[in-house]
């Protein structure tokens, strides 16, 4: 594969279940010959099924803390690649600085930081990401912190950056809305222009990927409705968004088509 680091994110709350799930992906993707460069254990879902299933940020509570270490541990030793880590915000930062330090004890090699708390159930957001905690977790360990949160333009993740001094920058939202915003940041650090509109590229780009995966269709909605701008606030596209979005998609598929028809036709 092109594309790396290779990671593979699962979830759950039995370290010897976690254990063998992190060997079966390692075995399986070493046997596809592609590899996989590390396992990232998800304590960040805040979802309504991970409160069920008891997993993800639900982890989080300190009673569930020596649970969590041994998760970690029972990973870290069975495989030979590296084990990450990403959570939330704790209740204090104290708190949030005292469980990273954990992670790391226990075996984690990198640990991504979502700046926000869990929220409930119907506000899943808490107001902005609070990079100063993502500092002061990069302070207190020694391996690399990625900060998550507030990135919304190229020019964010240069300030959130300079801001907690992390290691990298993880994006959600944003980069759904705009997967180019890591090469646009990129080209700002170079004085470089980087506006414009890329997104009818994007999309075309994207839509020729979902052909050559067999992506359904509906997520290829859900996908076209972000980077056209098309996604409700809530994060999830209204009806009427993915009705627009596919109409939107549809016509995108066929000036491709057409333009690649076009451009065969020239070449002859």
């Amino acid at each position: 594969m092109e594309d790396r680091p290779l990671i593979v994110q699962i979830c759950g709350n039995d370290p010897s279940i976690m254990a063998r799930a992190a060997c079966l992906i390692e075995d399986f993707c070493n046997n596809k010959s592609h590899g996989v460069d590390a396992i990232d254990i998800n304590l960040g879902c805040p979802q309504k099924r991970a409160a069920e299933g008891h997993y993800g940020s639900y982890l989080l509570e300190k009673k569930d803390w020596k649970l969590v270490q041994e998760i970690v541990e029972s990973m870290s030793k069975s495989v030979n690649i590296p084990i990450s880590c990403k959570i939330r915000l704790l209740q204090t930062e104290s708190q949030t600085v005292e469980f990273a330090k954990l992670l790391e004890a226990a075996g984690c090699s990198l640990l991504a930081v979502h700046g926000r708390q869990r929220g409930s159930q119907r506000h899943g957001r808490k107001g902005p990401a609070d990079l100063d905690q993502i500092a002061a977790v990069k302070r207190a360990l020694t391996i690399p912190v990625i900060a998550n949160g507030n990135v919304r333009s190229p020019e964010d993740i240069w300030i959130n950056l300079e801001k907690t001094r992390a290691d990298g920058i993880m994006s959600a939202e944003g980069l759904l809305a705009n997967p180019a915003i890591f090469k646009q940041a990129l080209l700002l650090r170079e004085g470089k222009d980087y506006q414009g509109n890329p997104l009818r590229q994007v999309a075309l780009e994207y839509l020729d990927l979902a052909e050559e995966w067999k992506v359904p269709m509906d997520v290829q909605e859900q996908h076209v409705s972000h980077i056209l701008g098309l996604s409700s606030a809530t994060g999830g596209a209204s009806w009427q968004h993915r009705k627009t979005a596919a109409e939107r998609t549809k016509d995108l598929s066929l000036e491709s088509k057409q333009g690649e028809a076009e451009e065969e036709e020239e070449e002859r």
